[in-house]
């Protein structure tokens, strides 16, 4: 067979096997990334748990690092898109192209305060807020798009908590239209953590089976949450570093 028809079929039943959703989260060896991969992980607690997944899934594949840039109880509205920019350029890499690091973020939960800059105070929920919280949006989709290769950005989910509900609706949509103007990728995940019950559940089928994947305070998930949450990436980066590999494969057989 000749290689461009190898690798073009490996491509296409490697991502239609990860595209089950009930084999989220181990991903076989013969699947990981051949290209030296680093995932960054950057934001809140919820980031937390969403590194936690993908750190468990990605375990078996050698070319992967995860790396963890969480904060619990940060966000945008504290702590300023530069200080996030640093905090991600500060982290030790032993990869040295920008093809080598995927970024994901989620962040927000945390942000339903004040915005400090300097000496001026914003208070949530006014139109200084909501213009200044995309500003630091979209600036920090920037600086990253600008040292990665890709930057999915993660909404944020539905809660059980009636007075975080509206304003976290609020920020995922500041989010999603900043995201987008800067040219990251924005996952909404407030639809996709109802578990199909139209509403907040604590329970959802995952893997076959009914089982809690929301934590008790109605806003985390819980470990099988998480990883019913990392869902909505695995796919998304088995078919980009797929198609990256297939580039580099290809590059070598011209070289030879």
């Amino acid at each position: 067979m000749p290689i461009r028809s190898f690798l073009c079929t490996a491509l296409l039943l490697a991502v239609s096997t990860l595209a089950t959703p009930a084999i989220a989260a181990e991903i076989p060896p013969d699947a990981c990334p051949k290209q030296p991969t680093r995932i960054v992980v950057l934001g809140d607690s919820l980031a937390d748990g969403l590194w936690g997944s993908l750190f468990r899934s990605y375990a078996r594949c050698d070319a992967v690092e995860t790396l963890r840039l969480t904060v619990v109880s940060d966000g945008l509205a504290k702590t300023s898109n530069a200080d996030w920019l640093a905090k991600y350029n500060r982290a030790a890499t032993k990869l040295k192209t920008r093809e080598s690091d995927i970024v994901i973020v989620q962040i927000g939960a945390n942000d339903i305060t004040t915005i400090r800059d300097g000496r001026s105070r914003e208070s949530y929920g006014t139109e200084a807020w909501q213009k200044q919280y995309s500003n630091r949006v979209s600036k920090l989709t920037n600086g990253l798009r600008s040292n990665a290769a890709k930057v999915y950005w993660f909404g944020l989910p539905i809660v059980g908590k009636s007075n975080l509900e509206g304003p976290y609706q609020n920020i995922s949509a500041l989010q999603k239209a900043a995201v987008g103007r800067a040219g990251g990728v924005f996952i909404d995940i407030h639809k996709l953590t109802q578990f199909g019950t139209g509403g907040f559940s604590q329970n959802g089928t995952y893997r076959g089976k009914r089982q809690a994947l929301r934590a008790g305070d109605k806003v985390h998930f819980t470990k099988s949450g998480y990883d019913f949450v990392a869902q909505a990436v695995m796919d998304r980066l088995a078919k980009f570093t797929l198609e990256r590999d297939r580039r580099a494969a290809l590059q070598d057989v011209q070289l030879q």
